[in-house]
């Protein structure tokens, strides 16, 4: 493919001056607090480099008490990696599918305007005829319904079904590995202009859009870690009190009486924004809740080797006792074993047991499919003329970006397993639930990223990174970075302000950095080029509500 063109020499020499102006930038005045950024005023311009839509979704990103201090926009296709991310306010990362299925109440039809995860959950109250949700920023798909004399009585099981990192990014990639959905196209509503509308694009970012209507400004799940107290957490790690706004099945269920049955299928405590906060949330109930998390893992994504729930989301939460014996994912890792014709406990070269036992592999998907299958028929999904609830994530085409990239031909099958499972689903819940009787929304919470072998992407590395504002703005032992993430850090106020720097400070010193100054984590990684500026726009949090090429930060 064609990689991105990089930057000019003459926009490369701008931006070296205007760095040159911010030297003198920030107080060296001992006592440093958190109001006292320093000299924000010069970064403006330099925010103002990047592309309006890009600043917007960053700002819909972003909550002075929880991100990080400072912003950064690399410039794309390059990204701040610890592997193979996809937290980026870019169209390959953003741009999502989002199909509407469901024929008594879906107005079939290709639609262009422009929509956002932020819509789904409006548009669900739309389907189920329930007006007592009012979404903090989304808004209904109104183009996607039927006339309501047409929809008077919703369907009796509301699917909504995720499939993490199937951005439109790998479906354009792979266009052949989906037949099934496109099948369904015809008979549905297709948004062909759907992004999740917010950066970084992550789990538990959009997970929480997707489920309260609002963007991380307003529901507080801001990245994979969030500031609490001045501390780095977890977002969901210890349960679900730091989603801030109520999620659609919270208030409906509890406007219903919590008659109906609500339940999620996913892998991670943070997916689970996207359902409800169980009973945390007051007057609810405990919705049924699959996950898969290790409560010990040492990233925000470390999965266990059985369905589980957290110790801190066990409480809101109930987990059906059978849902580690309802498959056997044995029979599906020999399948995919055999699919390239010959057995030999690999997967593509891989050996299973370097993929979790093998779940982390296409394997997983029919696996999860029958636990799907087992708890919409044990547990009554769809039974009755009160419209029930089900959030499904499926993950296998975001584990496999992760370790193989979008063009690799581990994500080809993977997708091609994903379809399958979606034809089994819906067959399935036309037999259960009955033909005509269910609906769906079909989405993605991000894209996944390129082989930077093939795009040229210039990748500097989150230790690497760290590192250099540690050896800068630290001291032995007191480090200044608290947590580094792809697009934004969190800084250390005692340590800055002991040594005499401001935000301001560290921002310049960054927009400062080119790409020599800051090498890949790997050496199979093409280093950067020479002199040429690390990232596109580096700058201070509280910068963006002072932009003026973003009215809409201080409207």
């Amino acid at each position: 493919m064609t990689s991105t063109p990089r930057r000019s020499v003459a926009r490369r020499s701008a931006l070296v001056a205007l760095v040159a102006s911010l030297a003198v930038v920030g107080s060296t005045t001992p006592g440093f607090t958190v109001s006292q950024e320093g000299n924000l005023a010069p970064f403006a311009k330099i925010a103002c480099q990047a592309p309006h839509e890009i600043l917007l979704r960053t700002w819909r990103g972003l909550r002075l008490d929880r991100s990080g201090d400072i912003q950064i926009i690399s410039q794309q296709p390059s990204f701040v990696t610890g592997g193979l991310t996809h937290a980026t306010p870019w169209p390959y990362t953003q741009d999502v599918p989002i199909f509407w299925y469901g024929a008594p109440w879906v107005k079939d039809g290709v639609y262009k305007q422009p929509v956002t995860s932020a819509d789904i959950a409006p548009t669900e109250a739309q389907f189920l005829n329930f007006n007592g949700f009012h979404a903090p920023d989304g808004k209904p798909m109104t183009e996607a319904l039927l006339p309501a004399s047409q929809r008077q009585t919703p369907p009796r099981l509301f699917v909504q079904l995720v499939w993490d990192s199937g951005g439109m990014d790998v479906l354009d990639h792979w266009k052949t590995e989906w037949p099934y959905l496109k099948s369904l196209m015809p008979h549905g509503a297709w948004f062909t202009n759907a992004t999740v509308g917010s950066s970084p694009s992550n789990t538990p970012t959009i997970h929480a859009t997707i489920g309260t209507g609002a963007y991380p400004n307003h529901h507080g799940m801001n990245d994979e870690y969030i500031r609490i107290a001045n501390t780095i957490e977890k977002p969901n790690a210890n349960g679900p009190a730091f989603l801030l706004d109520p999620t659609f099945a919270d208030i409906y269920d509890r406007a219903m009486g919590n008659k109906p049955i609500v339940g999620g299928v996913a892998t991670l405590s943070a997916h689970l924004s996207f359902l409800s906060h169980g009973s945390m949330w007051g007057g609810g109930d405990k919705d049924i809740a699959v996950t898969r998390e290790n409560t010990h893992g040492t990233t925000a994504g470390a999965e266990a080797i059985s369905w589980n729930l957290t110790p801190a989301m066990a409480p809101f939460y109930r987990m059906p006792s059978y849902v580690n014996h309802v498959s056997n994912l044995q029979k599906y890792v020999d399948q995919i074993d055999q699919s390239d014709g010959k057995i030999d406990q690999a997967w593509m070269g891989t050996p299973m047991s370097d993929l979790n036992g093998g779940f982390d592999s296409p394997a997983r998907t029919p696996y999860q499919t029958d636990l799907i299958k087992a708890i919409i028929q044990r547990e009554g999904f769809g039974q009755d003329s009160t419209p029930d609830f089900l959030a499904i994530n499926y993950k296998a085409i975001d584990t496999v970006g992760h370790l193989y990239s979008l063009d690799s031909p581990q994500m080809k099958q993977t997708l091609q397993v994903q379809d399958q499972n979606l034809k089994a689903l819906v067959d399935f819940l036309n037999h259960q639930v009955g033909k005509d009787k269910w609906m769906m929304v079909l989405t993605a919470d991000h894209g996944t990223q390129r082989d930077p072998h093939l795009t040229g992407a210039y990748l500097p590395g989150v230790d690497q990174i760290t590192a250099a504002l540690n050896a800068k703005f630290g001291s032995p032992g007191k480090p200044v970075v608290q947590e580094l993430r792809p697009t934004e850090v969190w800084l250390n106020h005692d340590v800055l302000a002991q040594n005499g720097y401001t935000v301001a400070d560290v921002a310049a010193y960054m927009n400062s950095m080119t790409e020599s100054d800051v090498p890949a984590p790997s050496t199979t990684i093409q280093p950067g080029h020479g002199g040429d500026p690390a990232f596109l726009a580096v700058f201070p949090s509280a910068v963006m509500s002072q932009l003026p090429c973003l009215p809409e930060a201080h409207a």
